[in-house]
């Protein structure tokens, strides 16, 4: 049974493995399960503030309701509430599971600072539909290990104390401390994946296997040793042909290719990227070892990175949505701040050489490399192609289109 000390039992151990928070914030969507989670936070002697962070989706009649609920029931637990309203494209006349979720993880980030905690209220009964889930998509062990119970999220840690306990358990403790909370009519709305396994396909099993969370839970908790086991052998391969910036191409292709997909997979986590799918690792790792013995290619594309062969060396670079054909316009005691974290641009006045005042009057234009460009550099006589400078310096290709 879930009770106040078993969320205290929770920090004094991860207080142990990480560092003090700077602050603990809480999804809070005004549900059985999160509003569990806020109340006993607010129970307990943390002496950490505590920040309840609630997001409208605007998806149903009654989010403006709820939203207000929500309000008023964290001024009741004394608790800061930052409530957002969110705009969700809707296909098919609704938005799905996977965009809201990537939505609402989205804001929730930008409140995240470093050593901060974020905590969700996920328990064991989402734990049993994640697996199912993942069964069902054909998942690896990443998949199977289901929701992870701590992880590094932004630039602090994501952890779910919940995890180990059943729904039935939270109404119990709710109906204890007599605490009020919605209930999501869209729930039973069986259209989602997640709400269909929840009112139809995991009742039945139940009625069959009644203890049939605790053995979900049981995979998904062997599940996640052997994907950790997978990340202890992933951390020695990485640092016995490389670092956390590049890998030695030529000790690469001499990994089994479980090892290759294994580390690519662990760079990419480690990068914060998007999970490539099984097939999309497999056929990535064979053009790799293709590029390595000699193809004209000479990078591969994966859902949310490059991997690039540069000089015996691959590199894992994120991939930038860049507009080649964007043109901004630089003014004197101005600055440009480019996107994708790429820095800014600015004019500082020049004690000899530099660029004619007259020049700036009507603004110098910045814009992106398209092919094909010739320079005259600052000392030279002659013009230069720009890709016979970028190679003569040896400018990493993928820096190259990001350069204005």
């Amino acid at each position: 049974m879930y009770n106040t000390k078993d969320l205290n039992d929770f920090f004094n151990h991860h207080l142990d493995q990480v560092n003090h928070p700077k602050k603990i914030i809480v999804g809070y969507s005004g549900g059985l399960d999160s509003t569990v989670l806020l109340y006993s936070l607010t129970r307990i002697n943390l002496n950490i503030p505590i920040l309840a962070i609630h997001i409208n989706h605007q998806q149903h009649h009654l989010s403006s309701e709820w939203e207000k609920f929500c309000i008023n029931t964290a001024k009741v637990f004394g608790v800061k509430l930052i409530s957002e309203k969110i705009q969700i494209e809707k296909k098919l006349g609704k938005a799905t599971e996977c965009e809201m979720r990537d939505h609402r993880y989205k804001v929730l980030r930008k409140y995240i600072e470093p050593n901060d905690w974020l905590m969700t209220a996920h328990h064991k009964n989402d734990q049993a539909e994640t697996l199912l889930l993942s069964i069902l998509r054909g998942s690896g062990v990443d998949g199977l290990s289901g929701i992870k119970p701590i992880r590094i999220f932004a630039d602090g840690m994501l952890l779910r104390p919940l995890l180990g306990y059943s729904k039935a358990e939270l109404i119990n403790y709710a109906k204890i401390k007599n605490l009020e909370w919605i209930e999501d009519f869209s729930n039973e709305d069986n259209s989602f994946d997640r709400n269909f396994l929840r009112n139809k396909i995991i009742p039945q099993l139940e009625k069959r296997w009644p203890s049939i969370n605790k053995r979900f839970y049981k995979v998904t908790s062997l599940a996640l040793e052997a994907s950790e086991r997978s990340e202890d052998i992933a951390k020695i391969d990485l640092f016995s042909i490389g670092n956390d910036k590049y890998i030695d191409s030529e000790k690469f292709i001499k990994l089994s290719d479980n090892r290759q997909r294994n580390l690519i997979r662990f760079i990419l986590r480690m990068k914060n990227l998007q999970h490539p799918s099984y097939k999309q690792l497999v056929d990535g790792t064979k053009a790799l070892r293709l590029i390595i013995n000699g193809d004209k290619n000479k990078y591969i594309k994966l859902p949310d990175a490059n991997i690039y062969n540069y000089r015996k060396k691959l590199y894992v670079i994120p991939q930038l949505s860049i507009q080649n054909n964007e043109s901004l316009n630089l003014f004197p005691n101005k600055t440009i701040y480019l996107n994708n974290g790429m820095g800014s641009i600015s004019l500082k006045k020049a004690k000899d050489t530099g660029i004619d005042p007259r020049i700036l009057q009507d603004g110098l234009k910045v814009s992106f490399r398209v092919g094909g460009e010739v320079i005259k550099p600052s000392g030279k006589k002659h013009h230069y192609k720009l890709k016979k400078l970028f190679q003569e310096y040896k400018i990493y290709p993928w820096m190259r289109g990001r350069i204005p």
